[in-house]
């Protein structure tokens, strides 16, 4: 059987949908009939919008001629139907081959217009050698495309045609877990590439792949075999792979632009979401309060008071119902999520009883009969939703449907009972109506983008993008009003809520619109600083246009909000500033009522979107070391890499210690669970017919069921990071992962992490010794619970049993079991857990702090004393003294969003990772906070902690960022390794000191790091640093990676360690600049100026070869740089055309000849009369300049000077294809000089300049206004005063760089000495160095003594050339991956006796 779409998204097609085709738009826009076939296209990834498609098919795609593909059709579903029927016969494939390739030739040719640019790798090797892909795995598994779009050296498209699949995303079983989709990605990102658009079929599945270098896979797939229905999505995938899209017109047309603005399209669309989730859940969250508000009035008629505040089962707290609200979101999206990609069941009874994904439709639709007001009468998309919820979590076993039982918080409906409330007739007391859940729905599933709204489809949507969305509403709680609040008009997603009373006091105050304006603004600043309100123009407008609103209109309006007339009155005058919500109601929460609000936390911190290629960049180079033995850490040869069994993959534990909604565990479980699989393959344990979606989806729940671990403070992000790790895991047929083991409420920062801590009752175990801890064992009734040893051994059984994947089929696997298991450990650790908090809390006691010494350990006695009281010997403890240090220790100083901090405490938390020395790995991207702000944000005493215990003292404002280095660390094993995104301010300063120094003594090695990138992601306008690192040996000769280029070490910097004796790389923008003169090669070629002039005159003729010879001692000895000589050169002449120039050719073949004839070199004595090196390229490349400049190879001095284009140069010249004065200043300064010198090479000891070594390396500012005059200065006033007093180069610079010769004595001096300050200054400034030291006196170095600078500013030059040096190469290798040669070579000794003919 064959399925109708790709068995990984289980999608169904309406067919009738798309039948229509071009004739039958029906009045439709474009964009929609480009939604209708976009929706029909099975995509993944950051796939083509419909606002970019609009604005490339205004009117919407082109038809296609259909008879060749008519044609052909036929015989390929023979074919196809031959080899379904019978999938294991050799002769039915073998036949299905030819006909898919012939078929496949058709389309290609045919119906893409590829005839005549459509190259086989056969025809064209080089396709196969520059597109290779291999895999990491043993033995290694290699793919080359099978042809390519090509119209002159430009690569269009990649092909691979494959044999037939299920799905072209399902992975292969051939030892690389990678689907064709992911193989074409490789090669289109493969070292040499240039290209990034691919076509992957098997004759009947068709897709198109974007597969950029530093950007994300995108991909779409169709089914060849709907082709004649959907006419719509035929044509525009043969329009947008036709030559023109991708080789063909401007760059701004083709395909890997349209990508590259989908891509942009598809961060609008996550960030637009985000705001409007906020928006949905602001909205449930107000009918909530209006029906608690009813319900308590209901209840308590009476009492107005305890109608506001709720009583009875509704007395929920404000926090509750936020995350109530929230969790009821997160099940929406779940539910969206799971049923686009046919993860439950399909069956009418579910579709019409639970499903969610056909609803809004129908709300939509009664919306538009009977009206939105009708439908605050009903709520049957509520109950609706609670039912759904009820079934996922208990499951549904009935005759016609069946559900197994999900488990997972996310649907426990004793979480948040409020919610299920009934009075004595059933009816539940909370219910949100309909027209609510139209609005809710509508945010979820229509995107409203500034070029309109676009339907969204969950299948398009990656978990990691979900997981961002649900992040922004960490930073937010409900409160409840004490008084009348108004949400004010303001950024959306952003505005701010203002009380009543407040407004109407500075009304009082400020008559005048405009300064009332801006008093409320003033207000917002101070007390709502994340809060986003119109400019004070525009909020002044806001007022007088609500002021000129209609009477009826605005009591319609505020009709709409209360009966109450008296504060509708009181309402009027704001009316114009009033924001509506989704469903045009003013925003007005009255006393009694939930507001919701920021969170103290969210005026320090943000949510940005980690995109997933980010995520997988981290979590790879993290793992990659674990999954290889040897691998990364051993050789550079990746050839050499050998994979580790399954065993050992699923013995890994990696964490995410601040983990938020879980991208980057969700990045590790589809990397490990990829390389399960390998493991499986190359075990030879699969069982045949394993459907490999099948094998994945098993793989990824063996993962997150035994190799993943997540902390996080917020409860919130931690039933997201659950959400997260249930959908990427997710089975139809099977109850969510359970994680409730994995996934821990904690502040990763507070806690012990060491055994001796609890014993000892002191967090410095050490310092313990003149006290006497609380003894466990004589604590009466409560010594078994405080046995720590005996606690932890049933704790490690029960959660060995804990990390299984779920299977309701095995009862020591069920579901049931497992809550069972984690409730019995919960119990079995709770007096434990209070001990270790009590330990944290004793040393965070604010007036403590932490710090060693003897009030710390006065705490530790009073806890001592406290445990005593608390677990007596005998009968009943008394826990008061106990208690008070936990709240003394434990509640924050500062407002935060937390009554308590919540410690996680390592060693109890997860004993079978700690008895093993700590986690394998540790990825993620901790929080960010600046150094100045945590005391105010965290409180004086947290501060001390992380000084004190995290960082043993190393005191420094140190961001927060640097504690959670050293947390990850710690709790290394003596192998592990990191992966840690963080502020590019981890290298610097304080933080780093505090953190990547620390860590670096302490025997951590850092193996790979980004020192400064912007994020990638529009929404964000912030830099980011990365690490990865390990405490392992690491092989002396494996290079480490620092900004993509390959370093010896790496420094705490971020950049390459020891940089000043480290290499530099030629930088291409230098090519073609910089050469060495002419290799003569014979003295016979050389004249005297009297002979050359005579022969001129004897014969004019002989001007065409008879030049003026400039070399090295003429240029620094005579005061005007000119030739004492002359030369002949015949340059690429011919021997016959050279002959015709008799006096030339006579003495060249008299006096040279023989010479060469003894060369050892063939073309020195064929071309005998020409130069050894005649230099084409020089030549060629100061052909346009009327001068140029040039420096003596082998000199002091390292001066260039400006000189006539028209001479020949000696080879003991380097000649640059550059005049301008900038050119000639920044030449003649210290910082060139100083990098000749250090990276030249030395004849006795006089520098030897070299081109490649010296120019092509360095790394050149801009020129500059400034550089351009002094250069012209130096130019011309050094050319006078060498006129004026006859003095050569040496001789000048000797006089200049002669200590003995003291300011004043010389004025030609002291002007030379104060231009090459103004000089050096001038390009200090061009490089943006104005902080450099650049006082000059006079210094040696290489026993060489200068006018320069001093020897400290010199090493910081060098050190900042060579990192500029560095960033330059490898942003040209990233830029121009194909010119691999020019990119990221090292120096290479120049054959400097070469005939370049």
């Amino acid at each position: 059987m064959s399925p109708r779409t790709p068995a990984s998204k289980g999608r169904t097609t309406d067919r009738g949908a798309a039948g229509a085709g071009h004739g039958a738009s029906g009045g439709r826009s474009a964009a929609e009939r480009h939604r209708e076939w976009l929706g029909l296209v099975d995509t993944e990834g950051p796939f083509l919008s419909v606002p970019v498609l609009t604005g490339l098919y205004p009117q919407g795609m082109p038809g296609l001629s259909r008879e060749a593909l008519r044609a052909a059709k036929p015989a390929f579903d023979r074919a196809w139907d031959a080899w379904d029927a019978d999938r294991e016969s050799a002769a039915a494939l073998a036949s299905y081959r030819r006909a898919r390739d012939a078929w496949a030739g058709t389309v290609l040719t045919e119906a893409l217009g590829w005839s005549g640019s459509w190259t086989t790798a056969q025809d064209r090797p080089a396709l196969a050698e520059t597109y290779r892909a291999t895999s990491d795995g043993y033995p290694p598994v290699t793919v080359t495309p099978t042809g390519a779009l090509v119209r002159g050296e430009q690569v269009g498209a990649l092909v691979l045609v494959t044999d037939p699949v299920d799905s072209l995303r399902d992975l292969a079983n051939d030892g690389w877990a990678t689907s064709p989709i992911d193989r074409m990605a490789a090669m289109l990102r493969a070292p040499g590439s240039d290209c990034s658009i691919g076509v992957v079929t098997d004759g009947r599945w068709w897709a198109m792949v974007s597969a950029p270098a530093d950007g994300a896979t995108a991909s779409g797939v169709v089914d060849c075999q709907t082709w004649a229905e959907e006419t719509a999505t035929r044509d525009a995938f043969c329009e947008l792979l036709s030559v023109r899209r991708l080789v063909g017109g401007t760059a701004e047309k083709r395909l890997p632009k349209l990508f590259e603005d989908s891509v942009l399209a598809a961060e609008e669309i996550t960030e637009a979401l985000g705001t409007q989730v906020r928006n949905a859940v602001e909205l449930i969250v107000s009918a909530l309060s209006d029906a608690l508000l009813d319900a308590a009035e209901r209840e308590a008629p009476a009492s107005l008071e305890s109608a506001e505040l709720g009583s009875g089962p509704l007395a929920a707290d404000p926090w509750q119902v936020y995350e109530a609200v929230v969790t009821v979101m997160m099940r929406a999206v779940f539910l969206l999520f799971a049923e686009e990609r046919g993860l439950l069941p399909a069956e009418s009874l579910y579709t019409g009883g639970y499903g969610l994904a056909t609803i809004l439709d129908a709300l939509e639709e009664r919306a538009r009969d009977e009206g939105e007001e009708s439908m605050d009468g009903t709520s049957l998309t509520w109950h609706r939703l609670l039912a759904t919820s009820r079934a996922l979590y208990g499951g549904v076993n009935a005759e016609d449907m069946r559900i197994p039982a999900y488990g997972g918080s996310l649907f426990d409906s004793g979480r948040f009972p409020f919610l299920t409330v009934t009075d004595e007739s059933g009816t539940l007391l909370l219910a949100v109506s309909d027209r609510v859940m139209l609005h809710v729905l509508s945010s979820l599933q229509i995107a409203r983008l500034e070029g309109g709204s676009r339907r969204l489809s969950f299948r398009d949507i990656d978990v990691e993008q979900i997981g961002y969305i649900y992040e922004g509403l960490l930073g937010y709680t409900c409160t409840r009003a004490k008084e009348t609040v108004l949400g004010l008009v303001g950024t959306d997603g952003e505005e701010p809520e203002v009380p009543l009373s407040l407004l109407e006091d500075l009304a009082e105050k400020h008559t005048d619109e405009t300064d009332l304006a801006e008093a409320v603004i003033v207000w917002l600043k101070e007390h709502q600083p994340s809060a986003k309100p119109p400019t004070k123009n525009a909020l002044a407008k806001a007022l007088r246009t609500g002021d000129a609103m209609d009477e009826a209109e605005a009591e319609r309006a505020l009709l709409a909000v209360t009966r109450d007339e008296g504060l509708r009155q009181r309402l009027r005058p704001w009316i114009g500033i009033i924001r509506k919500d989704l469903r045009g109601l003013p925003v007005v929460i009255q006393r009694g009522g939930l507001v919701v609000t920021e969170t103290p936390s969210r005026r320090n911190a943000g949510a940005h979107y980690t995109p997933r290629s980010l995520a997988e960049e981290v979590v790879k180079y993290a793992l990659e070391p674990l999954v290889y033995a040897p691998g990364p850490h051993e050789t550079d040869d990746r050839s050499q890499w050998q994979p580790v069994s399954s065993d050992h993959i699923l013995d890994l534990h990696v964490a995410d210690i601040a983990c938020g909604s879980g991208a980057f565990l969700v990045a590790a479980a589809r990397f490990l669970a990829r390389e399960l699989v390998e493991a499986w393959t190359r075990e030879g344990a699969l069982h045949q017919g394993t459907r490999s979606a099948d094998l994945e989806r098993q793989a990824l729940r063996k993962v997150v069921a035994r190799c993943l671990y997540g902390v996080d403070i917020n409860e919130m992000a931690v039933e997201m990071c659950k959400l997260s790790l249930w959908l990427v895991s997710l089975d139809g047929d099977k109850p969510f992962s359970f994680v409730d083991d994995k996934v821990f409420v904690g502040n990763s920062l507070l806690g012990i992490t060491d055994l001796r801590q609890l014993r000892a009752q002191h967090i410095y175990p050490t310092a313990a010794s003149g006290i006497r801890p609380f003894e466990f064992d004589r604590a009466g009734n409560y010594t078994e619970s405080l046995d720590v040893d005996s606690v932890l051994e049933r704790v490690r059984g029960r959660r060995h049993d804990l990390a299984s994947e779920v299977d309701d089929g095995d009862p020591a696997r069920s579901t049931t079991t497992k809550q069972r298991l984690q409730r019995e450990n919960e119990e079995d650790l709770k007096l434990l857990e209070r001990v270790a908090d009590a330990v944290v809390a004793a040393g965070l006691a604010p007036a403590v702090g932490a710090k060693p010494g003897t009030r710390l350990n006065e705490a530790y006695g009073d806890l001592a004393v406290a445990l005593g009281r608390a677990f007596p010997p005998e009968g009943e403890g008394d826990e008061a003294m106990l208690e008070a240090i936990l709240k003394r220790g434990l509640t924050p100083t500062v407002e935060t969003d937390y009554e308590r901090w919540h410690c996680l405490h390592w060693r109890l938390a997860v004993p079978e990772v700690m008895e093993r020395r700590g986690f394998d790995a540790i990825v993620g991207n901790p929080p960010f906070l600046g150094g100045q702000k945590l005391t105010g944000s965290m409180g004086r005493n947290i501060r001390d902690w992380f000084v004190n215990v995290l960082a043993e003292g190393r005191r420094g404002s140190a961001d927060l960022v640097a504690y959670f280095f050293l947390r990850a660390f710690s709790l290394l094993n003596s192998r592990g390794t990191v992966g840690l995104i963080a502020t590019n301010t981890v290298a610097q300063g304080d933080t780093r000191e505090v953190g990547l120094d620390r860590m670096v003594d302490s025997g951590f090695t850092v193996t790979r790091a980004i020192q400064s990138r912007s994020w990638p992601s529009q929404s964000a306008n912030l830099e980011f640093a990365a690490v990865w690192g390990t405490r392992g040996h690491i092989a002396d000769e494996v290079l480490r990676v620092c900004d993509d280029a390959p370093v010896a070490r790496i420094s705490t910097l971020l950049e390459p360690e020891g940089r000043v004796t480290g290499q530099p790389e030629r930088l291409a923008e230098n090519a073609g600049i910089a050469f060495q003169g002419c290799i003569v090669l014979g003295k016979g070629f050389v004249l005297e100026p009297e002979e050359a002039r005579e022969w001129i005159a004897e014969d004019p003729r002989n001007a065409e070869v008879l030049f003026p010879y400039l070399n090295g001692e003429d240029l620094n000895s005579r005061p005007d740089c000119s030739p004492s000589r002359w030369v002949i050169d015949f340059n690429s002449r011919r021997e016959e055309e050279a002959s015709t120039y008799p006096l030339p050719y006579k003495r060249v073949l008299e006096r040279v000849h023989a010479e060469r004839q003894s060369k050892n070199i063939k073309a020195y004595r064929d071309y005998w009369w020409q130069f050894g090196a005649i230099r084409t390229g020089m030549r060629r490349a100061i052909a346009g300049l009327d001068d140029v400049l040039v420096v003596a190879r082998v000199s002091k001095t390292l001066m260039p000077v400006r000189v006539y284009r028209g001479c020949v140069f000696d080879d003991k010249l380097v000649v640059f294809a550059i005049n301008s004065p900038a050119s000639q200043g920044l030449l003649s300064s210290f910082f060139h000089q100083v990098w000749a010198i250090r990276y030249g090479t030395t004849m006795r000891t006089d520098p030897t300049y070299t081109p490649q070594k010296v120019f092509e390396t360095f790394p050149r500012p801009k020129p500059t206004s400034e550089l351009e005059v002094i250069g012209r200065t130096l130019d011309t006033e050094r050319r006078g005063i060498m006129l004026r007093r006859e003095l050569g180069l040496t001789k000048l610079y000797n006089f200049v760089n002669d200590p003995g010769l003291e300011a004043g004595t010389d004025p030609d001096v002291d002007r030379m000495r104060a231009i090459h300050v103004e000089l050096d200054a001038a390009v200090a400034a061009a490089y943006g160095w104005k902080d450099l030291d650049l006082t000059h006196g006079f210094h040696s170095y290489r026993k060489m003594t200068r006018w320069t600078v001093s020897p400290a500013t010199r090493v910081e030059i060098l050190d900042r050339l060579l990192e500029e040096n560095h960033r330059r190469a490898a942003a040209e290798a990233a830029s121009l991956p194909a010119k691999k040669a020019r990119g990221k070579r090292r120096i290479q000794p120049s054959q400097e006796e070469t005939l370049d003919v």
